[in-house]
């Protein structure tokens, strides 16, 4: 969907406001996917936003109104009719937490959400395993130099859907090729998988650090959730070889079960980051996301429908056995246990 996208001056690509992508999904005028966002909340309502990249975004859903943030909304509302919530879809496709901690910094802080949902680190994830492809790369003085991008190229990115499709395209097709090649390379010399995994952990934990610490001062409740996948949370092993092949083409630099640690770890990550901040925890597996029947066609990671709505309906739970304020109807014996404890370990499917 290029056409979505503009080029951000500090981020990199944002989400072009005001924008109508053949009625399927609404960007607002404060760059949300949904329903218009007023800077000030009415009085009285509790306002929650959910921050995160794609998986938050939720661009495999039928429209706005399928994303699992419209769907908290809803559920919430069943759980709690008298207690008006909005929920901000503050999605951006490509995002890692260290841009969710520019914009909120920059632009998030203004709305004053009385809850931040993070649901972050697929793409902090994948980063590192695709910084394989950087390895025997010539050095340069410039690194992280903004590409040259030609005014036709530009123009075209911009006014032609078909244009924009062919290069995405191309793209992709590139990086599906230089991740089999870095992969090649990875076996038979640098890092391991292991140390990859390890690296980007540490460099996922101070990124957290920085957003938590910025989120705290704004006094907002903060609510982390587990990251869930098609093999399930936790897992560290996939015999289904449908799901191997959707990890290996999703996620090219790594093999799928060196993947799957990845997630764990992350998730271990996420969580004891939670624990030092006092955020609220939610563990995702006892939510029932585990399969193909959740996620969109060949993807590993973003919800169809059905899986938007159970993780919107399952969260709803989670925040109202946890105390969050709009939610607090839930009952009891319907919801993961709330925790800040040290996380479990990961199992093998």
């Amino acid at each position: 969907m290029p056409p979505l996208f503009y080029r951000h001056g500090r981020l990199g690509h944002a989400l072009v406001r005001n924008f109508d992508y053949f009625g399927w999904i609404h960007i607002d005028r404060e760059g949300f996917r949904g329903p218009e966002v007023a800077v000030d909340k009415p009085p009285g309502e509790m306002r929650i936003m959910a921050i995160g990249s794609s998986t938050t975004f939720d661009p495999v859903v039928s429209g706005d109104q399928a994303t699992w943030p419209a769907r908290l909304q809803f559920w919430l509302h069943q759980l709690a009719p008298n207690q008006p919530v909005e929920v901000v879809n503050a999605g951006v496709p490509g995002y890692r937490v260290l841009d969710d901690v520019i914009r909120l910094e920059t632009e998030l802080f203004r709305y004053q959400p009385d809850v931040i949902i993070l649901y972050e680190g697929h793409n902090d994830l994948s980063g590192a395993f695709g910084r394989r492809r950087e390895q025997g790369s010539v050095a340069t003085d410039t690194p992280g130099e903004v590409p040259v991008v030609t005014p036709w190229g530009h123009w075209l990115s911009r006014h032609s859907l078909f244009y924009g499709k062919l290069v995405d395209r191309l793209l992709v097709l590139r990086y599906l090729s230089s991740g089999r090649r870095a992969l090649t390379r990875a076996q038979a010399a640098g890092p391991s998988d292991e140390e990859i995994i390890e690296s980007g952990a540490q460099q996922f934990e101070r990124d957290l650090t920085f957003f938590l610490t910025v989120a705290r001062s704004l006094g907002a409740q903060i609510v982390i959730p587990a990251m869930v996948h098609v093999s399930g949370v936790g897992t560290e092993g996939e015999r289904d070889s449908t799901l191997l092949h959707e990890w290996s083409h999703s996620l090219p630099f790594a093999s799928p079960e060196t993947v799957l640690r990845g997630y764990v770890r992350y998730n271990a990550v996420l969580h004891q980051v939670a624990g030092r901040f006092a955020a609220t925890w939610v563990p995702t597996d006892s939510f029932g996301l585990a399969g193909p029947e959740w996620y969109g066609r060949s993807d590993p990671i973003h919800f169809n429908d059905r899986g938007a709505d159970r993780m919107a309906r399952r969260l709803a739970e989670a925040l109202g056995a946890s105390g969050v304020p709009g939610a607090r109807r839930a009952r009891s014996g319907t919801t993961p246990p709330v925790t800040t404890s040290a996380p479990s370990r990961g199992r093998s499917r």
